[in-house]
């Protein structure tokens, strides 16, 4: 049987759960969908927008560690003078 889609309605899951587990009661079948659409809203939210947004394309890839690293072998190079502080500073 396939997988149920995202956009399937209450009846249409009713049939979906019957026709896979068997019959179900009222009760059960409307704590499953409660189920399911608490599983359907979970989003996961991996930093990729923000790493795309702040950080330029050759950096994107790197972590937080090599950024600094990078950014601040730039400065040297640049002629800057630059004290790197240590990679797990908080402010």
């Amino acid at each position: 049987m396939a997988i149920l889609p995202r956009e399937a309605s209450y009846p249409e899951f009713c049939t979906y759960v019957i026709d896979l587990k068997g019959s179900r009661t009222e009760a059960e079948l409307a704590a499953l969908w409660e189920w399911r659409q608490k599983v359907l809203s979970i989003n996961v939210d991996t930093k990729s927008g923000w790493r795309g947004a702040a950080l330029a394309p050759d950096e994107q890839h790197l972590s937080r560690c090599e950024v600094g690293k990078k950014r601040h072998q730039d400065a040297v190079s640049q002629g800057r003078h630059v004290e790197r502080l240590p990679d797990k500073a908080m402010f």
